[in-house]
């Protein structure tokens, strides 16, 4: 994926430095993790993703031609893009660039781990400003649809944010539970109202109540963690095990329910 033309050799050189530490202790984690890595997108190929057509931003609607185009303007994240069914960050900043990339098998599942850095130019004063997240895919052929679930406190509700901003909470419900003291903890929106009562059942909610402080996005194809900021190597652990764990929990009936057309 090209660069924008405002950001030259100097200041990619800068960044080059600046991303070297984070490069080596991701690469150290992945590692650890049993993951492949890769420093950038020239030579990963994201897993094949059945659920291409389910555009979460209605992208979709337009031409491949039109969306070829429209990415490549933005210089979109090339994971994200591959993954349109997820909204979590994916309009964040005006450029993504894929960095540190881990893939492969953990608890059972396939995972992508992966920061994007974003750019948010200036084009009237010549400059732009660099930031950097840490974003979490686990692929699962359990059939589920578009729900989003954050930490109900507001200091705590940066990353839903982003899939706000994605447009991934378009017609998605507000949906409230017995138990308020889960309503206090955690803010869950949904697009099939049944399903998310369904999913989460109380088991589920004992353990989200014991598990607290995560955001997550469901979609056709498995869960996503796209953070605010990027994640150290324990909170790595602590993300990653929560986004396996997650899918773990779902009631067994669901797991192997016949597939649907998910919203």
């Amino acid at each position: 994926m090209a660069n924008p033309p405002i950001i030259g050799p100097l200041q990619l050189i800068y960044f080059w430095f600046k991303n070297r530490s984070r490069r080596k202790m991701v690469r150290k984690w992945a590692t650890s993790k049993g993951l492949q890595f890769a420093p950038d997108a020239k030579t990963f190929s994201p897993p094949e993703n059945r659920h291409a057509n389910e555009d979460a931003s209605q992208l979709a609607k337009h031409s491949d031609r039109a969306r070829r185009i429209f990415s490549r303007m933005l210089g979109l994240s090339k994971i994200q893009a591959s993954y349109p069914q997820f909204a979590a960050n994916r309009f964040r900043g005006d450029w993504q660039v894929d960095k540190n990339i881990c893939w492969g098998e953990f608890g059972g599942k396939t995972v992508v781990v992966w920061d994007t850095v974003l750019y948010d130019l200036d084009l009237q004063n010549d400059d732009w400003t660099e930031g950097m997240y840490t974003s979490i895919l686990v692929l699962t052929d359990i059939p589920l649809h578009r729900t989003l679930i954050a930490p109900n406190k507001l200091f705590k509700r940066l990353s839903s944010f982003g899939i706000e901003e994605g447009r991934g909470t378009f017609s998605m419900s507000t949906v409230k539970f017995e138990l308020e003291a889960f309503n206090k903890a955690y803010r869950v929106r949904g697009r099939d109202r049944k399903w998310t009562f369904d999913i989460i059942d109380q088991e589920m909610i004992d353990w989200l109540m014991e598990n607290q402080g995560h955001t997550i996005e469901l979609a056709a194809g498995g869960s996503m963690i796209s953070t605010w900021f990027t994640l150290s190597p324990d909170q790595l652990d602590q993300q990653l095990e929560f986004a396996t764990k997650f899918l773990d929990h779902i009631p067994e009936d669901l797991q192997h329910a016949s597939p649907q057309s998910h919203g």
